[in-house]
């Protein structure tokens, strides 16, 4: 018995002891199984193709957002891994961010060159962005290595085609259909390239029709039957493709853009309007799909209703970068500044570096009167978006208040050739032209405005401007009538042509034509001052001082009829009334610079030019970056001997603005008299001089540089040509004087210095004169 026990036990302890051994192989395996799938964790090659494998499982879904984060981190771990920036490049043209799917594509080509899909994608990239060249360089590149590749033999095909080489574009196409007789997308092209010809109508729906078939998948192909669909017409099999585009791939936001646009054209807004709100829905995740509804608005002139979807989407997505920038970008537009300053000073503190970000800051800082503090934010911004219409647009705007016009002409013609109808950069091409006296500018302006917005009555009218410059009275004349058969509410129309009537000397009818600008716009100060002159020309003081206090009575808020009211109050010499006048003026709009300079003007005829300095060092401190406000603080205290300080104020104006004219002219003059830099000199008076090239005061200037420098004979004609507008100039007959005197002709030199001296016989420069005329001999 005791020996069976010790068996048993024998047996029981022998089986533990094999149990035991087996159990701690187990264990050895689990930690072996542990420690390899450890090892498997921290091998990078493993985590980076499980990101990638993930990235393209959210792809496959249509959730790119998330695709893109899976990619991101897969490059985080090799940026060097070609597949992932390839797939990369793949979720950004899902997303419609091409310039960052340029980027990707190039980046795998430079890190794979094998890789023919990726420079297929780049450069039919590159030559949707009209790079042909480029493109070309990645066809050649795969045809030297692939010749049989039928992907590029359609490449070449659409660059052929892009080129005009319609012939050679079909042969190529063919060419890629030979080898591939049943790729979807070659079909798609045979039909594009035969979209044009409307005997090829049936061929082109058969050959998409086929390319649906071949790839049922394929949105590019229900599309584009959509469109051959609503090029004849036929909506309801466009409506019919666009939706099984939409069942295809419900989160492609062209595809909806598409389907709202056949419906536009169909006439029903609202259902296209319903189209973009539940696109905006379903794409929620896609930072440009949320907003295509606010979109549309914006881009329709819906701006009202643009703003209140944004403001509504800002709320709902405040950390949404994109939706925050669209938010700002409306409240420009409508000159919402308070609002878009505050949206900006959130969006400052996460992203400060964001190019755009910064560039809507300067677009506030602009509205705040700091112009280069804007123009730097926006040549930064400028870089990073070459082809952003509106950056473009704020940046002229911006370089127009720095005083930089060369920039601001650049600017605005790049705003409105990136977006043709983009009048308001035209606009303030005008107004740049209008400025400058740049008939040439303006014409092109105009041509350019009229081509690309006939329905816009301003080109109409610039380009009369024009005409009548040019002395084509009847072209401007039909112009201006074309404006207002265009836009027969528009003031400006009526305004121009009661101007030629008035030159024309036909005043009964130009006076008609000022009184129904007056109508359509009520604030017209240019108007209502031609109104009142035409009433003080016939000796109806009394008339002309009723209507404009009617007109006052009408709009009491309008400064600009106000400053009226005090010039004429300064012609009567009623100086208590036009002061009083000009400060309610002021304190209505303190930012009327008219009326400060008529307030100004007041105290210097009441010999009180201290408190004109007053006035005007007070507009100073409130608007520190109006250079024209320091160029008149400068003749203001020249005009009381004080020319250090005035120098000051010039150097100052300069530095806000290089080319103010006045600061120009009269700190060049100074310096001419102080006996200082001659060249520095006359740089700033040949600024003056463009600036003003109409005005004596800058002849002068510029005329006395040359004499300094020797070239009399342009001082002579500069001087001539100023007197004949201001004949009683005591300080121009004087340097004419000078100049005949280098020149030898004694007889002219007398004239002039003894003309200089009777009109101002008791002036510093009457004692030049005499001096001079006495050295003649």
């Amino acid at each position: 018995m005791i020996e069976r026990i010790k068996e048993v036990h024998l047996s029981f302890d022998g089986r533990w002891k094999m149990m035991n051994r087996r159990a701690s192989l187990w264990v050895v395996m689990v930690f072996v199984a542990a420690a390899l799938i450890s090892g498997c964790n921290g091998d990078p090659n493993v985590r980076k193709q499980k990101y990638l494998e993930s990235g393209k499982r959210y792809s496959a879904e249509g959730k790119y957002k998330e695709a893109g984060i899976q990619f991101q981190n897969a490059i985080k771990i090799d940026k060097d891994y070609a597949d992932a920036h390839y797939e990369m490049a793949q979720t950004y043209l899902h997303l419609g961010e091409f310039n960052a799917a340029n980027g990707e594509l190039a980046h795998t080509v430079d890190l794979d060159p094998k890789n023919y899909k990726a420079r297929i994608d780049l450069g039919n990239l590159l030559l949707s962005g009209g790079q042909v060249d480029q493109a070309q360089a990645q066809a050649n590149a795969i045809l030297a290595a692939d010749p049989n590749n039928p992907d590029v033999h359609a490449m070449l095909g659409a660059i052929a085609n892009r080129r005009g080489q319609k012939d050679q574009a079909l042969i190529d196409l063919q060419r890629a259909l030979e080898l591939d007789p049943n790729r979807a997308v070659f079909h798609e092209d045979l039909a594009l390239l035969q979209s044009n010809d409307p005997t090829k109508a049936s061929s082109v729906e058969e050959e998409l029709k086929k390319s649906v078939t071949l790839d049922p998948k394929s949105v590019s192909a229900k599309l584009l039957l959509a469109a051959f669909y609503s090029k004849n017409s036929r909506w309801a099999d466009a409506e019919r493709a666009n939706w099984d585009a939409v069942a295809t791939d419900p989160k492609s936001l062209s595809v909806r853009e598409s389907l709202a646009r056949i419906i536009l054209k169909e006439g029903d807004q609202p259902r296209a309007e319903q189209v973009l709100r539940q696109a905006s829905i379903d794409l929620a995740d896609n930072p440009q799909g949320v907003r295509v509804l606010a979109d549309y608005y914006a881009s329709s002139g819906q701006v009202d209703k643009s703003k209140a979807e944004f403001a509504s989407l800002a709320a709902k997505y405040p950390r949404n970068l994109f939706v925050q920038k669209g938010y700002i970008r409306i409240l420009v537009e409508v000159k919402d500044y308070a609002t878009a300053q505050k949206v900006v000073a959130e969006l400052m503190k996460q992203n400060a570096k964001d190019p755009e970000v910064a560039a809507l800051q300067g677009i506030v800082l602009l509205n705040d009167g700091k112009a280069n503090e804007a123009v730097e934010a926006l040549e930064d911004a400028t870089k990073n978006f070459p082809k952003d219409a509106f950056l473009q647009y704020w940046l002229g705007r911006a370089a127009l208040a720095k005083g930089d016009d060369n920039l601001a002409i650049k600017s605005l013609n790049q705003a409105a050739t990136l977006n043709p109808s983009r009048v308001d950069a035209q606009e303030a091409l005008a107004q740049i032209a209008g400025q400058r006296g740049d008939m040439d500018l303006l014409s092109d302006v105009a041509d350019k405005t009229i081509a690309s917005a006939p329905h816009f009555a301003g080109g109409y009218m610039w380009r009369a401007t024009v005409e009548m410059n040019r002395n084509s009275v009847d072209k401007a004349e039909a112009d201006l009538k074309t404006a207002m058969s265009v836009a027969p509410q528009y003031s400006q129309a009526y305004l121009e042509l009661g101007k030629l009537r008035l030159r024309q000397k036909r005043m009964p009818e130009g006076v008609v034509l000022l009184e129904q600008a007056m109508q359509y716009d009520p604030n017209s100060v240019a108007a209502l001052r031609l109104l009142v002159g035409c009433d003080l020309y016939q000796k109806q003081s009394a008339k002309g001082l009723a209507r404009l206090n009617a007109q006052i009575d009408k709009s009491p808020k309008n400064t600009g009829f106000l400053d009226l009211l005090t010039q004429l109050q300064l012609q009567s010499k009623n100086l208590d009334q036009a002061a009083a006048t000009s400060q309610k003026a002021i304190q209505l709009n303190p930012a009327d610079g008219e009326a400060v300079m008529l307030f100004a003007q007041i105290q210097v005829q009441r010999g009180q030019t201290a408190n004109a300095i007053g006035v005007w060092e007070q507009w100073s401190n409130s608007h520190p970056n109006d250079a024209g406000a320091m160029a008149i603080l400068g003749t203001l205290e020249e005009s009381r001997g004080n020319q250090a300080k005035a120098a000051d104020y010039y150097k100052k104006s300069l530095q806000i603005q290089p080319k103010q004219p006045i600061a120009a002219n009269n700190l060049a003059y100074r310096m001419l008299e102080n006996g200082e830099n001659v060249d520095v000199a006359l740089t700033l008076a040949q600024t003056a001089r463009r600036a003003m090239p109409n005005s004596p005061d800058t002849a002068d200037t510029l005329a006395w540089a040359y004499y300094y420098k020797g070239s009399y004979s342009f001082a002579r004609d500069l001087l001539e040509d100023a007197l004949k507008t201001d004949p009683s100039n005591a300080a121009m007959q004087y340097h004419l004087g000078m100049v005949y005197s280098k020149l030898s002709d004694k007889g002219s030199a007398a004239i002039h210095l003894k003309k200089a001296l009777s009109l101002a016989p008791d002036s510093p420069t009457a004692k030049d004169a005499k001096t001079a005329l006495q050295g003649l001999g």
